[in-house]
């Protein structure tokens, strides 16, 4: 980004992070970058006020910001650094690094880039994206280009798991990752660098944070930084890109704190009236190219557990696949702690898993919904006053649950469990066996954090 002289302004008032400035001549456009010439912040051209007059929002603290500073125009456009060697790197919302290592840019592109012509599904009908982890690949399976919704409070693995579908992702050479941390505490963002780092996954992975304590701006713009790199790996590197977003909630949050220091009048509960296409902005950004596609991994946090707040309703609207993480689950020691009865996937029918998954899956759902039902029972009464057919129905049940439990490789260093890589086919073919019976004598303990159904075998010969 080059700075330009020709374009001076004065800042003529600043309320709530939102500056007024006042131009003789030529006003800048709509989402140029201003750079203030005594206190070196930056703010973004957000609305035209008057012939004169713009408000911008603030990219950096205002601290010290004063009425009469200088202004000038920094760029016509807010632009990302990418090349390359953004592999293995830690940035800002602008693309300078944040992990004190030097980094000098190939090329320079507009965070605002227009999607490109959208492919249709059909192209990439059917391309099942395994991630190794036995419960998503059964129940919630992935395809490429797809949007998923990750949903979790504190303490059910949300982090782990993200950081899982990273290292697997690596693991099998599918192509790249890009983490946009938005809204993301510091502390969580560290330890993330470092835990790929330990795995040696870092070097197929890039990271972008808007950290919580950032303006509102950065927060708000640092999904569209990490988006613009995903389109630069999935078009220029040809790469397929996992992209992974904690916490998108955030993202509308922070639309929503611009839209109340503009002024704008706020629509149910609080929302920005542009709610909607502040979250198409970033998500009709995300699905197939020419080649390959993006296929994106999006936290979604449930203020109060309401999912018919607008901001939850919004995002649903936008995703193939939700996968809800259970505290019940994980209070069980079942991880991953995926609840199989809230979990959905667009990609779950015969045409496009297949038959035989499809009625694997649909089996397991089934069991599982009915050994939902006689928990009550159980619980109260024990199993022994159960039918025969429904001890044999909560038997399996249980024999399933454990069995879609693995070790993971990000959790080695705890539980000095290997973690382990499961494919779809050995998933399946473990499922189908439990179903028919054959490890109805088996301990439900043999089942447990096992990766193929063969190791259950092996611990009974132990």
């Amino acid at each position: 980004m080059k700075k330009s002289l020709k374009q001076r302004g004065k800042i003529i008032s600043i309320k709530r992070g939102v500056v007024e400035i006042f131009f003789e001549k030529n006003l800048p456009p709509l989402h140029s970058l201003l750079l203030s010439l005594k206190k070196k912040a930056f703010f973004e051209v957000i609305e035209k006020d008057s012939l004169n007059t713009v408000k911008a929002i603030g990219l950096s603290p205002l601290e010290g910001v004063e009425r009469g500073e200088e202004v000038v125009l920094f760029s016509e456009k807010i632009s990302l650094g990418l090349g390359q060697n953004i592999l293995g790197r830690m940035f800002d919302m602008f693309g300078n690094p944040i992990d004190n290592l030097p980094f000098s840019p190939q090329q320079h592109i507009s965070i605002f880039k227009k999607p490109e012509k959208i492919f249709q599904r059909d192209i990439f009908k059917g391309r099942i994206l395994e991630t190794g982890i036995k419960a998503i690949d059964l129940l919630t399976p992935f395809c490429f280009g797809d949007k998923i919704g990750l949903f979790g409070g504190a303490g059910v693995g949300k982090t782990v798991l993200i950081t899982e579908l990273i290292h697997n992702f690596s693991l099998k050479k599918l192509g790249y990752s890009v983490f946009a941390g938005v809204g993301e505490r510091i502390r969580e963002g560290n330890d993330l660098y470092r835990t790929l780092k330990n795995l040696n996954v870092l070097k197929d992975t890039v990271l972008y944070f808007g950290e919580m304590d950032k303006p509102p701006g950065v927060r708000f713009r640092v999904a569209l930084s990490a988006v613009t790199a995903a389109e630069f790996i999935r078009d220029i590197l040809k790469k397929e890109v996992l992209l992974f977003v904690d916490n998108i909630f955030r993202y509308a949050m922070a639309g929503m704190e611009i839209g109340a220091m503009l002024g704008k009048v706020p629509s149910e509960l609080g929302y920005q009236p542009t709610l909607e296409k502040d979250l198409a902005l970033f998500e009709e950004r995300i699905g197939p190219g020419k080649e390959h596609s993006i296929t994106s991994v999006q936290a979604v946090y449930v203020p109060a557990d309401d999912l018919t707040d607008p901001a939850v309703v919004t995002i649903f609207s936008h995703l193939d696949a939700s996968l809800v993480l259970s505290r019940e689950m994980a209070e069980k020691g079942i991880y991953p702690a995926l609840d199989p009865l809230r979990s959905f996937s667009v990609n779950l029918t015969p045409d496009i898993v297949g038959e035989r998954h499809y009625k694997i899956a649909s089996k397991v759902k089934e069991i599982f919904q009915r050994y939902q039902e006689l928990s009550h029972i159980i619980a109260i009464l024990g199993i022994e006053e159960l039918s025969r057919e429904d001890r044999i129905l909560a038997m399996r049940a249980e024999r399933l649950q454990r069995f879609l439990t693995q070790p993971l490789f990000v959790s080695e260093a705890f539980n000095n469990k290997k973690g382990t890589y499961v494919p779809l086919k050995k998933t399946l073919e473990g499922c189908e066996r439990i179903l028919k019976g054959e490890f109805d004598d088996i301990s439900v303990e043999n089942l447990y954090m096992i990766g193929e159904i063969s190791e259950a075998l092996n611990k009974k010969q132990i």
